[in-house]
């Protein structure tokens, strides 16, 4: 009787230890966020081929005013194409 009951319970705990193996959360890894995931084809954006980008055609792209601000690392007041490549 003895031996049943340990076999019994044996097999229930491999049981829940492989279900909390299944059913546990994965390890969680840092996303970047939605700015540095995407990724601005310059040439396109720079619609009158100034060799910059205005925050009137910076909009266009999803790219707000605080983004804006953040990539013109200069305080130009326009992005050029190093300051997105940093992006």
């Amino acid at each position: 009787m003895n031996k049943v009951i340990f076999a019994a319970l044996l097999g229930v705990s491999f049981s829940v230890t492989a279900y909390a193996q299944q059913t546990g959360t994965p390890p969680t890894t840092a996303k970047p966020t939605a700015a540095q995931a995407k990724k601005y084809d310059f040439k396109k954006m720079d619609e009158d081929g100034d060799g910059k980008i205005s925050i009137a055609e910076a909009k266009k792209y999803g790219i707000t005013v605080t983004l804006f601000q953040k990539l013109d690392t200069d305080n130009s007041g326009f992005l050029t194409q190093r300051e997105l490549e940093v992006e």
